[in-house]
């Protein structure tokens, strides 16, 4: 069970990747794309999940990380895009 919480999370982690790279070479946006970002973080948290019932304290830790990370991407690019509308 705990492998397959693992693999769903990567799975989401790839499919929001993909998603992001496929937007990215439409539209050569600058700002990230909400929808990439809200996929990976659901991916994230997947994986902080498993990695805590795992006990595997550096995964979680980088799990953590990356979700700030993308906390702070989306948040950056609801401001970027808050600015340009007025």
């Amino acid at each position: 069970m705990l492998l397959l919480l693992g693999l769903f999370g990567s799975a989401l982690i790839l499919i929001a990747w993909l998603i992001g790279i496929s937007d990215e070479l439409k539209a050569k946006r600058d700002l990230i794309e909400l929808k990439f970002s809200f996929v990976t973080l659901t991916g994230v948290i997947v994986l902080a999940v498993y990695s805590f019932l795992k006990k595997d304290i550096p995964f979680f830790v980088l799990n953590v990380g990356l979700f700030f990370i993308i906390i702070f991407e989306i948040f950056y690019t609801i401001m970027i895009s808050r600015r340009s509308r007025k």
